[in-house]
């Protein structure tokens, strides 16, 4: 006889992989009172929601167990939540924990392709998935490829592995990074003219990185969630941008100009952390939408491509208000 065994790598990550058989189902006409009696002395894998099907397994609602005990008289259909959202065998573990964060499930079901139901995604597997997709997106986010055995697993490979993982986005980096200076060989004049010009250099790349680092983890956040918008949250994004880099430049020209007397250069630096903050929010909030459109992961790299656009950006933004206010 054939093996009939799903192969571990098909269901990796899935419904499949997460789903337990043994829960409470009853029948959707049944009383409540013949439902207790029926759980009555059974041993349940997951026992926190019983769930109501049709005659042919069609899954109906489900009944949380503090709510069985209400009215022991009528039907459980009378009483369950209607029309649950389930999850089919091959769904992918972040979808289902999406789903049970939106829907507040206590357990996701899984159906089959004939929507009869199978199984339940229990509550210690949706808290597991949720772990490891946080800590998953954390190392994309920082430029670290997946590991295969999961995040965790990269804390016990080997030395050679954990470099070659951190390593290709670095050097992407490295190669990007190139671009700084060309703006800087751009603007050496600027340099020359008043050296006091490269005294924020470093504060402004600082800034700017800062504000894209927070965007891009709310992003890719936001992401796990299938009911968000991008356009609201973009606008929304460019305006905390606003905010903020508006606060930071105030504070800013004031101390360039407090320090070194100067107002054209106070308000040179005041506008372009203005502008760097609004533009780096921006940046680091989409990036994660554009790489997700393209069909990769979301957060795969993001955090040094972020780094490096917003560092151009900044500098260049930056050296042309002085050349324009300053010199």
């Amino acid at each position: 006889m054939a093996n009939t065994r799903p192969n571990p790598e098909a269901i990796r990550d899935t419904a499949a992989e997460h789903m337990l058989t043994g829960i409470p189902r009853a029948h959707i006409d049944t009383p409540v009172e013949q439902v207790i009696d029926a759980l009555r002395g059974s041993v349940f894998e997951c026992a926190d929601t019983v769930f109501v099907t049709d005659t042919s397994g069609h899954l109906q609602g489900i009944v949380r167990i503090n709510d069985l005990f209400a009215d022991g008289q009528v039907r459980i259909g009378d009483i369950m939540e209607p029309e649950h959202e389930a999850v089919k065998l091959d769904a992918d573990q972040e979808q289902i924990a999406a789903l049970a964060m939106r829907l507040n499930m206590i357990a996701v079901p899984v159906v089959d392709g004939n929507d009869r139901l199978i199984g339940v995604v229990p509550p210690e597997a949706l808290f597991r998935i949720l772990r490891e997709e946080h800590m998953e997106d954390l190392q994309l986010i920082a430029g670290i490829t997946p590991h295969d055995d999961g995040p965790s697993a990269a804390l016990d490979a080997s030395i050679m592995n954990r470099i070659s993982r951190r390593l290709p986005w670095l050097v992407f980096g490295l190669v990007a990074s190139s671009l700084i200076t060309v703006v800087m060989v751009r603007f050496e004049h600027a340099l020359a003219a008043n050296v006091a010009v490269a005294f924020f250099v470093p504060a402004l790349v600082y800034i700017a990185g800062a504000i894209g680092t927070q965007a891009v983890s709310v992003s890719v956040r936001s992401l796990a969630r299938d009911d968000v918008q991008i356009l609201p949250l973009l606008r929304d994004e460019l305006v905390i941008g606003i905010g903020i880099g508006a606060a930071l430049g105030v504070l800013a020209a004031g101390a360039v100009l407090g320090v070194f007397g100067d107002q054209l250069l106070a308000t040179a630096v005041g506008l372009s952390v203005l502008a760097g903050g609004a533009m780096s929010a921006v940046v680091g909030f989409g990036l994660p939408w554009v790489f997700q459109k393209l069909g990769s992961d979301p957060a795969m790299g993001s955090g040094p491509i972020c780094t490096i656009i917003q560092d151009v950006a900044s500098l260049f933004i930056y050296f042309g208000l002085v050349s324009l206010l300053v010199l």
